[in-house]
């Protein structure tokens, strides 16, 4: 992800935060990066997923990885708690 793209995006997440649409949001973004200005529709995916789905993460990924690691922690640790009762076992 480039400089610009984040920085739009964190522009977007805070006019989102004063209650601007999508439309006014995509104007504001036009008004100051002119045609390095993110598309419409990534302007709109943008907005639904910090308004509709709460997303607070600025990169498409990061949510997705924290929710993977916890995962993997949590497989791991049952697996660990299940060795120390003896109740897992090596295997090759």
């Amino acid at each position: 992800m480039s400089e610009l793209e984040l920085e739009q995006r964190t522009n977007i997440k805070f006019l989102v935060e004063l209650g601007k649409s999508g439309n006014e949001i995509r104007g504001m973004l036009v008004q100051v990066y002119g045609y390095n200005a993110m598309k419409k529709t990534a302007v709109y995916k943008w907005v639904k997923r910090f308004v509709r789905e709460g997303k607070v993460s600025l990169t498409e990924r990061d949510q997705g990885s924290q929710q993977q690691a916890e995962l993997k922690k949590t497989a791991v640790y049952r697996w660990v708690k299940r060795f120390a009762e003896g109740r897992e076992s090596v295997t090759d």
